[in-house]
């Protein structure tokens, strides 16, 4: 029954975007309408990844309508990129993070007076992540920060600085393919107490967790953030 439903939905999204291109488009311009038919939000980007960003996190199911001048490249058509998010859900704040998947670059070829649909299809299991991340669950009695070398971090989740009390702090390292060593960092308390955390290699698409007692900085394990 979901099924139908969903079909007959999409169905009068194509007649509707027909109708589009019958009578309000500029006949200098085309009609893209871009459709996640994924399980995640979306950004598309104009031609690569460092292009325009034409729609920004759009929600699963839902559609995005744009004009965009016709393809001047001899009928190879215009370039989408698309990246996907996944939403980190942490007690000292939600955030986004993003990946690619090489091979959902669409291309289409825009011709002036006319409309199409894009529909954009889940990400293969081979997304391209370009964050890792540090988690520290704080189960001392006093507030705690992230510092290497004097450089207080904010936390990706709220912006803030100190992690309260039974709270997680979570921080965004830049990776690349062979990961970044984790070296010289150190979770900070009041009267300058400065606690190590334990050395290691941090990969992109990954979030390292610790915990932080009061005493020591403890490894408990690390979470693949999986979008497949």
């Amino acid at each position: 029954m979901v099924a139908k439903i969903a079909g007959v939905l999409f169905a009068l999204l194509l007649v509707s975007c027909g109708k589009h291109s019958e009578s309000d488009l500029d006949s200098n311009l085309g009609a893209v309408t871009f459709f996640n038919k994924s399980s995640y939000d979306i950004s598309v980007y104009q031609t690569s990844f460092s292009g325009p960003v034409l729609v920004d996190k759009l929600a699963t199911g839902n559609t995005y309508s744009v004009t965009l001048p016709p393809s001047d490249n001899y009928g190879v058509g215009s370039v989408f990129s698309i990246r996907y998010w996944y939403l980190v859900v942490n007690d000292g704040g939600n955030f986004w993070t993003g990946g690619i998947d090489p091979n959902a670059q669409i291309t289409q070829n825009i011709e002036a007076g006319k409309s199409y649909i894009i529909q954009i299809p889940q990400p293969s299991s081979k997304l391209e992540l370009t964050e890792a991340f540090v988690k520290i669950l704080n189960t001392s009695g006093m507030p705690i920060e992230f510092n290497r070398l004097g450089v207080h971090y904010k936390q990706a989740g709220n912006g803030e600085l100190e992690v309260p009390s039974g709270r997680s702090g979570i921080y965004k390292i830049d990776s690349s393919d062979s990961g970044v060593e984790i070296k010289g960092y150190t979770v900070f308390q009041q009267m300058a107490q400065y606690h190590d955390v334990p050395e290691f290699t941090a990969k992109n698409g990954y979030i390292y967790n610790f915990e932080f007692d009061g005493y020591s900085v403890i490894p408990r394990g690390e979470q693949r953030i999986n979008f497949s």
